[in-house]
């Protein structure tokens, strides 16, 4: 059966939990509808709360799945899964993981076994914009894929500096690749698609974006890295929603040493590494290099 957590995701009142719960119990793919109802009713013999749909509603829900794949397939969006042996190891260890991913582009941009983060402030200032700039630039060239969320600020310079060093960067949006947000960075979209680039979301085409799925976006930019480097950030921000999921995921932060009070908070906290430009490239370096380590050694895992 195919597209088969898809289907799960759109049968009524099943969400990633119900879907976390349907994959333990699964022993192997379910080859038809019957099959993912037998699942539903193991799980709720060890878990009351759980909701068994009916026939219908899996029928109905798998029509809505292959009609979802089959829309995007007409926009040059790909689905992937998180039962699918190349969904990206680094995100597939993260708490709450994503089970689907929707892509546009060259997938290899997000799978590459070197990606930084790079965020801050959409409201930039001029130093901001340099060092976002700077540092995407310079990593790209380092074959780091440089991992953003296509905001206007920092996000949009780390962006154009990893495409002016031919390298491969990746926007994670918080609504379906069909609908751009911001819209002045429509034209952005297409120059990373055009250069070796990707587009990627956990939300189907036709989904916009409410003010949770920023936050939830958040996570899967600083899960598909090793580390994250914040541009400037105030202290109540997007930025700082990723700077902390960095950390629950045990990946690298740094920091630029600025006034800027979401910056102060983590560097006065030592919760991350204090950089300063360019030349604090090869302390970044190692720590990315140690992470990537440990996450290879945990693969076997999954």
């Amino acid at each position: 059966m195919k597209n088969i957590i898809l289907t799960l995701l759109s049968i009524p009142k099943v969400g990633k939990k119900s879907v976390g719960y349907f994959i333990k119990y699964m022993q192997e793919i379910p080859k038809n509808e019957n099959d993912i109802i037998d699942i539903f009713i193991d799980i709720k013999n060890d878990n009351k709360r759980i909701k068994v749909p009916t026939l219908e509603e899996v029928k109905l829900a798998y029509e809505r799945a292959e009609k979802i794949v089959s829309l995007s397939k007409k926009q040059n969006i790909e689905t992937i899964d998180i039962l699918h042996k190349d969904f990206p190891k680094k995100l597939k260890l993260i708490e709450n993981a994503p089970q689907v991913l929707f892509y546009k582009g060259n997938y290899n941009a997000i799978i590459n076994e070197n990606t930084l983060a790079i965020i801050g402030s959409r409201e930039a200032s001029k130093e901001g914009q340099k060092n976002a700039y700077e540092m995407a630039y310079l990593f790209a060239k380092e074959n780091y894929s440089i991992i953003s969320g296509l905001a206007m600020g920092c996000d949009t310079y780390a962006h154009k500096g990893c495409l002016d060093a031919n390298g491969m960067t990746v926007g994670v949006l918080s609504s379906g690749l069909d609908t751009m947000y911001p819209i002045q960075n429509r034209e952005l979209a297409e120059r990373i698609i055009e250069n070796n680039g990707c587009l990627l979301s956990e939300y189907p085409i036709g989904f916009t974006s409410f003010k949770n799925n920023f936050i939830e976006r958040d996570r899967i930019e600083s899960g598909l890295s090793l580390g994250t480097i914040v541009i400037e950030a105030n202290i109540k921000s997007g930025t700082m929603h990723t700077a902390n999921f960095t950390l629950e995921q045990e990946r690298v932060l740094a920091c630029f040493n600025i006034n800027k009070s979401g910056n102060k908070f983590l560097l006065e906290n030592d919760k991350a590494i204090s950089i300063n430009g360019k030349e604090d490239m090869p302390k970044i370096k190692y720590q990315l290099e140690k992470v990537k380590d440990r996450l290879e050694n945990k693969k076997g895992d999954i």
